[in-house]
């Protein structure tokens, strides 16, 4: 039996969570749904690929990521199916996969066509519920990716945004904002070339401070991490880096590199 791991950013006040469950289970009672994140900032695929990044290699073989963040739902984007190293993506083509066509060993990308699969009369402003889900079930009872359409080469190829290094100043951009109000930034330690930070700027606010753990600054003090994930961040201190900073996803972050 395969998992279904779902990442979402339809939150948890309104049914739209309830009713991809209650489908699932409807057609294969045995599902082992798991709850990753249904957090996601809204209408931002970016994000969702970032959270999916940070689970993809933490879960067992045969799992299947329904992954949706749908800001064009019911137009003429395609659903898509992807088989990638053992386990299942089933979600929108708007580069919510990027990290399982960037970090997979071997890949198939299927565009979902078997329309019988689908629940009757779907929805133009539910395809997670009436189409996404419906899928994801019949793949966990053991049906092959193949049966649910045909492999394609035409999908879209997104990549996470990269910084640019101009002189001594290495431009990047927010990517994601956790549940701390951590900015999470598209720069790694390899972008900087072996060269140190001076100073971040973002908002025009100075960020200097560089430190290992939240609980090295104080105050409303922001500082300069490695996450988890490998990536620089700005956060602080048991406060909302975020709130301090009245930041969002796709704000621009300039690196001045000693």
């Amino acid at each position: 039996m395969r998992n279904i791991a779902l990442i979402t950013d339809f939150g948890e006040k309104d049914y739209y969570v309830g009713a991809l469950k209650g489908v699932i289970l409807s057609i294969n009672p045995e599902a082992n749904i798991i709850d990753v994140s249904h957090e996601i900032t809204p209408f931002h695929p970016i994000s969702a690929a970032y959270v999916l990044m940070g689970v993809m290699n933490y879960f067992p073989r045969d799992t299947i990521f329904l992954t949706i963040v749908d800001p064009r739902v019911g137009s003429e984007r395609k659903i898509i199916l992807i088989s990638a190293d053992g386990k299942y993506y089933i979600g929108p083509d708007n580069g919510v996969f990027a990290p399982v066509y960037q970090l997979s060993e071997f890949f198939t990308v299927y565009t979902i066509t078997s329309e019988h699969f689908f629940l009757s009369n779907p929805s133009h402003t539910f395809e997670a519920r009436d189409k996404m889900a419906p899928v994801a079930a019949w793949l966990s009872k053991g049906l092959p990716p193949e049966r649910f359409g045909e492999p394609t080469d035409d999908y879209r190829r997104f990549k996470f945004p990269q910084p640019r290094l101009e002189g001594n100043i290495l431009r990047g951009i927010v990517i994601n904002i956790d549940r701390f109000g951590n900015l999470d930034l598209n720069i790694r330690p390899e972008h900087l070339k072996g060269r140190g930070i001076s100073f971040a700027i973002i908002k025009d606010i100075k960020v200097s401070r560089r430190v290992n753990t939240y609980d090295e600054l104080k105050g409303e003090e922001l500082g300069l991490l490695i996450n988890s994930l490998g990536f620089l961040e700005i956060g602080a201190k048991m406060k909302f880096a975020q709130g301090l900073l009245k930041a969002k996803i796709g704000e621009s972050v300039e690196l001045i590199l000693a």
